[in-house]
């Protein structure tokens, strides 16, 4: 069990660039997730929260990859995309979304005629 406590209480950025400038754009949610961890004295893997927060965080709530990429400091998107998987849910939603768009296209298609 660890004892000792850390010298800061709340992580204030997980991602930084290759520059190590910050990046202030950690939700409150995730902020909390590491303050719990840290005052429990649970292991939290880094790598792990990252992917965590790429994929169930960022991708489930629609935000773009290519902003994804660009918030985690990668030099390429598809270093984004190796690890941040599309949820199963998100593939269903993006689904329904293009059903309804050629539903829509039907409809105009139909009326114009």
């Amino acid at each position: 069990m660890v004892t000792e406590q850390p010298q800061y209480s709340v992580v204030v950025c997980i991602f930084s660039t290759l520059q190590n400038a910050e990046i202030s754009l950690i939700s409150n949610g995730l902020r909390l997730i590491f303050t719990c961890s840290l005052s429990l004295a649970l292991p939290c893997i880094f790598h792990m929260s990252r992917h965590t927060y790429a994929t169930t965080v960022c991708l489930s709530n629609d935000v773009p990859i290519e902003t994804l990429s660009k918030m985690l400091g990668h030099r390429s998107i598809r270093t984004t995309q190796i690890y941040a998987k599309i949820t199963a849910e998100k593939v269903s939603r993006d689904m329904e979304k293009l059903a309804q768009r050629i539903e829509q296209m039907e409809s105009f298609i139909c009326q114009a005629i």
